[in-house]
């Protein structure tokens, strides 16, 4: 089994290599080209998942809201924090 993954590593990076060369080998425009195609094909995998705006959903749901009264504290730990005197030698 460890051989296999060697070996399926050395496949990788060789397939890798390959990808980067020709990506190198681009003009500019051809590059940005494969860049929004790359980009296309990312978009279309992420909607195929049904999931994935329900879980996004439930993030930005679950973000903590602070209050001005939750903040409060900051304040005066910053007031606190520039009376503070560093101890002379």
């Amino acid at each position: 089994m460890n051989t296999y993954i060697k070996y399926f590593s050395l496949l990788l990076h060789k397939k890798m290599n390959d990808i980067a060369v020709k990506y190198n080998r681009l003009n500019k425009t051809a590059r940005q080209e494969v860049n929004d195609f790359m980009d296309f094909l990312l978009s279309k995998q992420e909607t195929n998942n049904p999931n994935f705006l329900s879980t996004y959903k439930n993030k930005i749901l679950n973000v903590s809201i602070w209050t001005d009264s939750d903040l409060k504290i900051f304040d005066q730990n910053q007031k606190l924090f520039n009376q503070w005197r560093v101890q002379e030698w």
